[in-house]
């Protein structure tokens, strides 16, 4: 079981892992617009040049060379990946080998990916872990309706406290009036089922941390076996 200290550091780790840097470097239509192409045309009244091909065959150039600068501001192209993206390279391996919650979590938790299919993976795997802790009397179908409505205000609190350590959680009175119930009615109904999201919640992310961590080393340890046999 890994402490506070160690899961902050994986939280860090995934963090620059997972970040996505791809706008560093512009596009080739921003390297276009900053460095446009010679314009060929400045001499329209040109007499069409004639060139002499193959087999005395002539064809006439309606252009003729003209020196155009490269559109890359260095001579010498940039490396594919840098450095810092190569060195956490072994983290997004790790983080690959999960289940498709953990994926889920990790990217939008730490990797700041709000694709739908993420937040719904999540949402899912969350109410259906809650499901299998729910004990005692059945619940109305209008309590479940606003319970289900609380499972991506958990986890988005999860992720907010995850994230910033100052992040002051929902207070009761606040929770009540988002659900439209009184606060005694929260406090009796609902705030047990709500610790419940949130704890479901917790877990997945401590269990995700542990694991990941766990599958990079064996990357690691797997690819310097790779290079000791060489």
């Amino acid at each position: 079981m890994m402490n506070a200290q160690q899961l902050e550091y994986i939280r860090l780790e995934l963090t620059n892992a997972l970040h996505d840097d791809s706008g560093g470097t512009k596009g080739q239509l921003q390297a276009f617009i900053e460095h446009p192409p010679a314009d060929k045309n400045h001499y329209p009244r040109q007499r069409i040049h004639k060139v002499e091909l193959e087999g005395e065959r002539w064809a006439y150039a309606e252009n003729s060379a003209v020196y155009a600068l490269e559109t890359r501001s260095r001579r010498r192209p940039m490396p594919p990946i840098n450095d810092h993206v190569f060195s956490s390279c072994a983290w997004r391996r790790a983080v690959m080998t999960l289940a498709e919650h953990q994926i889920a979590w990790l990217r939008y938790c730490y990797g700041f990916d709000l694709q739908f299919k993420y937040q719904t993976e999540i949402c899912q795997y969350v109410w259906e872990s809650y499901q299998t802790y729910k004990v005692g009397k059945r619940l109305q179908s209008k309590i479940i309706k606003r319970l289900v409505s609380l499972v991506w205000l958990a986890v988005q609190e999860t992720a907010a406290k995850n994230k910033n350590e100052t992040y002051k959680e929902y207070a009761g009175s606040a929770l009540a009036n988002l659900m439209s119930v009184d606060r005694s009615t929260w406090s009796r109904v609902y705030a047990p089922h709500w610790a419940r999201l949130k704890e479901v919640a917790e877990k997945m992310d401590v269990e995700a941390l542990q694991l990941v961590s766990s599958r990079r080393e064996e990357i690691i340890c797997r690819l310097e076996l790779q290079n000791a046999t060489k």
